[in-house]
């Protein structure tokens, strides 16, 4: 909310880009969709693996993001897209947690067991830029968002590894089953991952302030609580 204060046709001063790139790749039962900003990435088709294919030349600014499924046909299938980076290096952020690095201009992600469901893109070392000088905002985005990637613990992480609802219509009728089960342990997980994930912003704030002290410091007095209230519970 503070950053929507950089916007450069309000301030003239101010030029800020989002993390995030526009746009992401959704991946589900009926294939993969483009979401948000479709003029960033282009489709360029589906090649087999097991076939030797080439991929069209790219410019220095765009990547090619190959989404591979191993079950698909009888050797497996990559699906092609080519992402602008619009002059900015690019990391590759799976389920909003994990992240890939962008290797000679090409990133492979697996999606066969499913567990791949969003693949967006994050600029490398972008920050509001002011003139004279980075702003104080840009600052705080930039240390936030670096606190953010080294954190061990990602917001609603277990809650995100436990659902899939990618096996509803197989194995008749099993699959609908094994989604239940998978269900039930997302809800249970639910409680954990909102306990952990006020945890982890309390760290971020302390982040900011104290780097990487102050983070160790809240998730070590939260590790601390959790003993001191499991002992209590044992002896009383």
């Amino acid at each position: 909310m503070a950053l929507t204060g950089c916007d450069p046709e309000t301030s003239g001063k101010v030029r800020y880009k989002p993390a995030m790139l526009p746009v992401a790749l959704t991946v589900g039962p009926d294939g993969v969709a483009v979401e948000g900003d479709t003029g960033v990435v282009t489709p360029i088709g589906e090649f087999s693996i097991g076939a030797q294919y080439s991929l069209p030349s790219r410019s220095k600014d765009e990547i090619y993001v190959l989404l591979r499924d191993q079950k698909k046909g009888k050797s497996g299938f990559d699906k092609v897209f080519r992402v602008r980076a619009v002059g900015d290096q690019l990391t590759v952020v799976v389920n909003g947690s994990s992240t890939i690095q962008v290797k000679d201009g090409q990133v492979l992600i697996d999606v066969t067991d499913g567990a791949v469901k969003k693949v967006q893109f994050k600029r490398v070392g972008q920050a509001a830029v002011k003139e004279g000088g980075d702003s104080y905002w840009s600052k705080v985005g930039a240390k936030w968002d670096k606190g953010w990637d080294s954190s061990l613990y990602k917001p609603f992480v277990f809650t995100r590894w436990a659902y899939d609802d990618s096996t509803i219509g197989k194995w008749c009728g099993l699959g609908f089953v094994w989604f239940l089960v998978r269900l039930a342990l997302t809800i249970v997980l639910l409680f954990v991952d909102l306990a952990l994930t006020s945890i982890f912003l309390v760290a971020q704030v302390a982040y900011l302030f104290w780097a990487g002290t102050g983070r160790n410091i809240v998730w070590g007095v939260a590790t601390l609580a959790v003993i001191i209230s499991g002992c209590r519970l044992m002896f009383y």
